[in-house]
Parts: C-alpha cells; structure tokens; sequence
C-alpha cells in the first residue's frame, strides 16, 4: 500500500514577543523583543500560533473567511507532492508504468491550475517548475531509483520556494489555513477513491493511489499542525487521529466509496470544531453543500473573472476561472452527468479549456463575456436538471 509518511515542508521559526514598561501613567510604550527562536526537527514545518493567554480555540484566526483561492492553489502544490510520492513508491516497486502515470498528471491535470499564480509571481520559477515536472516524466524509464528519487526532491524543493513565492507568510503560517488544506486535500482524495473503487474492487489504480497520496497529505499536514494548537484542543485532535485512522483502513480494506466519505466527513467536522469555521466553508469540502450553492459559487466567481479581466489582471483572470471549475463544477459533474451527460461535457470543456484557452489569448472582453454567458445558460440548465429551487 502507499499509505505512509511522507514529510518534505521546510522549516520555518516562531517567535515570541514580550510586552513590557509603562512609562507613565497616561503612555504606554509597548516594546516588542525578539526572545527566542523555536528551532524543530528538520521534518516538520513551523506554524504560528495566534492564541491569547487563556488558549482560545482558533476561532479568533478564523474570523475572516478563509481565501478559497490560496487554499486551493496550497492544496493543489500538496496533490504534486502526492503525486511525487506515488511515483516513487511505484518506481521502487519496478512499475514503470504507473511511475509515469503518477508522473504525468501534475502536468495533465493539476499545473494549470496553479501556473497564473506561480508566473505572476516569479516566471523564472514557474519555467524551471514546468521544466523539472516535465524531466521527472521523461526518465521514468532511463534513470536509477536513486536518479529518479533526486530528481523529485528536487522538485519538492521548488514547491517549498513556489509556497514562499505566492502565498503570504502571515498566511501559510496560520493553522486554520492550514487545516482548511487539509479539508480540501481530503474532499478530494474522496472525489479520486469514488471513481476508483466499485463493489470493493479497484476499477482505476492510478485514482485509487491517487486517493491514497493526497490522504497521506492531508494527514502529514495535520500531524505538523497538531503539536502547535492549544492544549484544550486536545480532545478534538485524538478524535481527527481516530478517524485518520478508520480512513486509512478504508482504503486499505477497499471500503465502498460511502464508508470512506463518512471518514473524511468526520475529520471535516473534527477541523471545523478545531477551527471555528463551518465544515461548509472548509476548503473544498462539499458535503452537506448542494448543487446550488455550487452553482451559485461558480457563477461568483465567473463574475470575478471577467471583473479581473476588464482590469487586465490576465493571471488572477486564469486563476479564478480555473478555481470555478476545479474546486467546483467537478463536484457536479457525476450527478449532471446522470441527468444529461452531454450537458455536462459540453459544460466542462467550457469552464476547464476553452474559458482558459480565451484569457490566455488575450481576447477582447466583450467575447470573454458571450462565452460566460454561454456557461450561465448551460448552468441554468444544469439547475433545472438537478432540482436547485431559484
């Protein structure tokens, strides 16, 4: 099985600070002094902790709404390294074959996604990610283990500086971000187990691996995040690691797709107690979140990418855009796709290629705005269909 630890993440430093002196009795000066430098082992990643002298819950770091956008671009990252790991237990194992496969899909399937951002921020960066994903690929079947696996963290490490590049400190750092990820790695490791497991048989390798990896992710992530939360969390903490647990043996045993989603929801709900924030609003979470509510985030957010691009925000433009359909519209393409499955691919090759292919092209507004409207029709449709009340 490819369950197992996988732990790569850059360490980081928290600080303390100390406020100190009054200087009379009317002026406060609050004096901020650097004391000491938490240094963990090189395997874990520093996150900082926002917490009052009483351990709130984290609550108080959740009072905005998490950014959907960051969470997804951070997820996506976590699904390479995924990827990255499938490819070299497969390698290891002397299967080639599935090697490449876990090596082509950062590339098919997730790059994209991430690519705007990446640019918009070092396109120096973004060409040497492409170019070392791409080289991974092609030695799948010339190079040693030993190549192969240097090769990867090599690779690892060009995530590690993509994080730094495109995501704040401020937020990378905080806990319920970082558990938000988890959510969503999780949302859709359950969305690659459904399509893989039928009647307890593997129908799909590649997606049930898939669905182990970004499991593994999701868990590694929150054993970093764990030993930083207050001690009054304890309780919700050894709950999530139960059920990480039952998860596990789910995918082991291939359990039908329903028990696994039970895990997955459990530790959703164990995050939004740790979090304060509703397992509605967790990453990509969907459950207990119908068609319409999806619907209605994909045509917000088609609204902001036309906004972003009449302002010539060509990246953020893509990135929303690709948002819309990746942490959205896939989590109704299999019940649209029962009700009209030409609907749903028409729809699809809109969202995920052509509005793509029209931003990149630079086109003139007005013709971005036609396709969008052709994507609203579409999901006026898709609304009847699937029985979403207007």
């Amino acid at each position: 099985m490819i369950i197992k630890k996988y732990t790569e993440i850059e360490n980081r430093s928290n600080k303390l600070v100390v406020l100190s002196g009054f200087i009379s009795a009317v002026v406060v000066i609050l004096v901020l002094l650097p004391e000491l430098e938490l240094q963990y082992e090189s395997t874990k990643t520093v996150f900082a902790q926002v917490q009052n002298n009483n351990s709130d819950t984290l609550a108080s770091n959740s009072s905005q709404a998490l950014n959907s956008t960051q969470v997804g671009f951070v997820s996506n990252i976590e699904q390479i390294r995924g990827h990255l790991n499938a490819a070299v237990m497969n390698k290891e194992a002397g299967n080639t074959t599935l090697a490449k496969a876990h090596t082509l899909h950062p590339i098919a399937e997730i790059y994209s996604s991430i690519e705007p951002q990446i640019s918009n921020a070092n396109i120096t960066l973004n060409e040497t990610l492409a170019t070392n994903l791409n080289q991974l690929s092609e030695i799948v079947n010339v190079s040693s283990i030993e190549e192969f696996n240097a090769q990867s963290q090599r690779i690892n490490g060009l995530l590690n500086q993509t994080l730094q590049q495109v995501i704040p400190i401020g937020t990378a750092d905080n806990s319920t971000f970082r558990l938000g990820v988890v959510a969503d790695l999780l949302s859709i490791a359950g969305v690659e187990y459904g399509e893989a497991v039928e009647n307890g048989t593997v129908k799909e390798i590649v997606e049930y691996q898939d669905g182990q990896a970004f499991v593994s992710r999701a868990q590694d992530v929150f054993s970093q995040i764990s030993p930083t939360l207050p001690s009054d969390l304890n309780a919700e903490v050894q709950e999530a690691n139960t059920f990480f647990s039952d998860l596990d043996g789910a995918i082991q045993n291939k359990s039908s797709p329903e028990v696994v989603d039970r895990s997955i929801g459990a530790i959703i709900h164990e995050i939004s107690e740790l979090t304060g924030v509703s397992e509605d609003n967790l990453g990509g979470q969907t459950e207990g979140i119908d068609s319409g509510e999806i619907i209605s985030e994909i045509r917000s957010l088609l609204n902001q990418t036309i906004q972003a691009y009449q302002q010539q925000n060509y990246p953020e433009a893509e990135a929303l855009a690709t948002t819309a359909y990746i942490d959205n519209f896939e989590f109704i393409e299999a019940p649209l796709a029962e009700k009209d499955e030409a609907l749903m691919v028409n729809t699809e090759g809109m969202l995920r290629e052509q509005l793509r292919q029209l931003i990149q092209n630079q086109v003139p507004a007005e013709q971005l705005q036609q396709h969008i409207e052709k994507i609203n029709g579409n999901l006026d449709r898709a609304e009847q269909l699937l029985g979403v009340m207007s």
